[in-house]
């Protein structure tokens, strides 16, 4: 992999002990981030293992290119936020598309602050996926 690095940082994610934020900016950002962020997920985590061996402690991760993550996350919230609204309307529980943990936690933590609404992960692998119901 051949990209020049425009701006990086690393930095402590707030409210989020022991989680490491580092950042980069680069042209041509596709090819580190991937389809669905697949190419970002696994580089994080190769990144979290030479940490791990480089410091001896578990140290969590979150690697963020041209801020995908970030937009990701908004893009994320508003689409949780209207899905929540629908099943507090009708009663009529939501199943989302398969997700990266990354995202599942994102999906819980948002729905936790809605009030009769809760979160379930369910199924195994690539196919693990939230669904939101009344509590």
């Amino acid at each position: 992999m051949n990209y020049e690095v425009e701006k990086a940082f690393v930095e402590d994610v707030e409210d989020e002990e022991g989680q490491v934020l580092v950042g980069i900016t680069v042209n041509n950002p596709g090819g580190l981030i991937g389809f669905k962020g697949r190419n970002l997920s696994s580089i994080q985590l190769v990144l979290s293992m030479i940490i791990r061996n480089k410091v001896d402690e578990s140290v969590r991760i979150l690697l963020d290119v041209n801020n995908y993550r970030s937009e990701q996350k908004v893009r994320l919230e508003g689409m949780i936020r209207t899905l929540a609204e629908k099943v507090l309307q009708t009663g009529t529980p939501v199943s989302l598309a398969s997700m990266s943990s990354y995202e599942r936690r994102i999906c819980h933590m948002i729905v936790s602050t809605i009030e009769g609404l809760e979160t379930e992960s369910e199924g195994e692998g690539e196919e693990r996926h939230v669904v939101i119901k009344k509590s």
